[in-house]
């Protein structure tokens, strides 16, 4: 994440939260970038960077195959968490544009709308060579934006939200609002907590929305050829326009990514 992101989040100040209010029960996620090893690398990889890794939860998942697994967050709760959590990790404190770890990586992910946080061309490009710079030729990089398409010529902009979290640990219930500056294209989300016993919590982000040709161009500029660009997780072709299903949705994101897969030249 970076230094000067606009964000704040119960669920970066209680990192803990985060997992049960977004359960990967199936490893979903993981399972994708399992399946992108097998069509884009020649061979398994024995090293992964995953930037703006939050929880460390898809690093424990890759961590049952690969040897070395590495993470980069700017939010020290995620840092000391992960740390904790889970320790056969290797968690470093930074921002995403800037740190450099001195090695390299068979595969560097960004997922769970990391790269989104970043608001600028500039920044992109800068963040783009920090992926750049911890890859050799033939690496994988593996990277989820928000959907410019989606919300902007499609059905992924909706101004309300509510969801609902219902575990044993961890009961509440949640509004989101969100608006969209369609000239900067950056989505903006206010999010109204509710927690049995505790005085509301509000949460504060922004969100860049990036179309698939743009990610393309950034990619390709950042020296990565494209070999894969899907919205869904299952390697389906389409038109890139996004799928919003009716499945409850409490970060409101669902179907309204672009996973982008791509080599280093």
């Amino acid at each position: 994440m970076l230094m000067d992101a606009k964000v704040k989040s119960l669920l970066y100040d209680q990192p803990r939260l985060y997992d049960l209010v977004f359960p990967d029960a199936e490893d979903i996620t993981g399972k994708m970038c399992r399946s992108a090893f097998e069509r884009y690398l020649p061979a398994p990889p024995t090293s992964v960077l995953d930037v703006g890794c939050g929880t460390g939860r898809l690093l424990d998942s890759l961590s049952q195959t690969i040897a070395e697994c590495w993470g980069v967050d700017y939010m020290e709760t995620n840092v000391a968490y992960a740390r904790t959590a889970r320790p056969q990790l290797v968690i470093h404190h930074g921002d995403m544009r800037t740190i450099r770890l001195g090695r390299t990586f068979d595969v560097v992910t960004c997922l769970g709308n990391a790269l989104s946080y970043v608001l600028t061309n500039d920044d992109l490009v800068r963040t783009v060579e920090g992926f750049a710079a911890h890859v050799q030729a033939g690496a994988l990089l593996i990277a989820d934006v928000l959907n410019a398409r989606c919300y902007l010529q499609g059905d992924g902009f909706q101004r309300r939200i509510e969801g609902t979290v219902d575990t044993p640990e961890f009961k509440a219930t949640s509004v989101s609002m969100h608006s969209l500056d369609q000239s900067s294209r950056v989505l903006t989300r206010r999010r109204i907590w509710h927690i049995p016993g505790r005085p509301q919590v509000e949460d504060y982000a922004e969100y860049r929305l990036l179309y698939p040709e743009e990610m393309r161009r950034l990619l390709e500029t950042g020296g990565f050829e494209v070999a894969g660009m899907y919205d869904n997780r299952e390697f389906r072709d389409s038109d890139l326009a996004g799928t919003i299903t009716a499945v409850p949705d409490i970060g409101g994101m669902r179907g309204r990514k672009l996973y982008a897969f791509a080599r280093k030249r």
